[in-house]
């Protein structure tokens, strides 16, 4: 079977290329892969579901698994290494990202930098990488500890500079290290000192990213919290001040699924109902669950976690 595929000529905004009517089959094969290598997390995050409930047993996704998979995609362009889990805490990491580079792949995926240890930083480079995004979502550690759960701010940014110090002392500029912000009405404020951070640490691009949640909401991930058609004066000033900081210090600030981090905050005007990620479909719970859930929440609030 033959499949023609529309050329990309941006593996990172593949989407674009993609029209807006479709047909009920697929015409093409995948260009693009989500694989989720482990649903395992070393953090408690208050914007992510595993945090507030179990959603399956924790495991890694095994080397036959991940090759099979690979193998039935021929015509994969980009793949996206990550899920609800830590990719870094997969043994098998840098194999699986010469595997798909070896087919000429766009590989990246997101990090919460924890594991970011200079002895990593030699397998990471030779991998062949493309990117690494390194979700922080503050701009302080007290900050970062309410959102994240733990506190590892300090250790982060000294890592994450020390990968940047790193690549400047090889000439290399693989994988792309970006840091990210998810867009919460409690920490937006903090956009323009993120992107000082961010050039401070030798970074050039932070993403503004959508607050994905359903409609019960749990921890942070809430309609309250998002900034989705509920932007205040005040917050968009914070984002205009941020553009333009990041225009004067050379550091790009773009938005997931939108060149401009305003546009990624408003509603699109089109049938496609999940241009830019608007939000999750509600899942069902059983009352039990959503009970052990609240208990969860409560127990990994900041001030029990600020001192961990």
């Amino acid at each position: 079977m033959t499949a023609e595929t529309n050329p990309v000529a941006d593996p990172r905004r593949y989407f674009e290329t993609i029209a807006v009517e479709r047909s009920v089959e697929a015409a093409s094969v995948p260009v693009c892969a989500y694989l989720e290598v482990t649903n395992r997390c070393n953090l408690l995050c208050e914007t992510c579901p595993r945090t507030f409930e179990t959603l399956e047993p924790p495991a890694d996704m095994s080397w036959e698994l991940f090759t099979r998979i690979v193998d039935q995609l021929p015509g994969l362009m980009r793949a996206v290494l990550h899920g609800v889990g830590e990719p870094m805490l997969v043994r098998d990491l840098p194999r699986m990202v010469r595997y798909l580079k070896d087919r000429g792949v766009h590989v990246l995926f997101n990090t919460n930098g924890t594991l970011l240890r200079e002895r990593r930083f030699p397998e990471l480079v030779e991998s062949g990488l493309d990117e690494l995004r390194v979700s922080l979502d503050a701009a302080d550690a007290p900050t970062y500890a309410l959102v994240r759960g733990k506190n590892f701010f300090d250790r982060i940014v000294r890592d994450v500079k020390r990968l940047t110090d790193y690549q400047r002392a090889r000439d290399v500029s693989t994988p792309r290290v970006s840091l990210w912000l998810t867009g919460l009405k409690e920490t937006v404020a903090q956009l323009p000192d993120f992107v000082r951070l961010a050039a401070g640490m030798g970074v050039t691009e932070v993403h503004l990213q959508r607050l994905v949640f359903d409609e019960q909401g749990f921890g942070l991930a809430r309609a309250e919290s998002s900034l989705f058609e509920r932007t205040q004066r005040s917050e968009a000033d914070a984002i205009e001040e941020a553009t333009a900081l990041a225009r004067s210090l050379g550091v790009m600030l773009d938005a997931s699924g939108a060149t401009e981090p305003g546009l990624s905050l408003q509603r699109t005007q089109n049938n496609e109902p999940w241009s830019l990620c608007q939000q999750l479909h509600a899942r069902r719970r059983d009352p039990a669950d959503a009970s052990r859930d609240l208990e969860r929440r409560r127990l990994s609030r900041f001030p029990r976690t600020a001192a961990q």
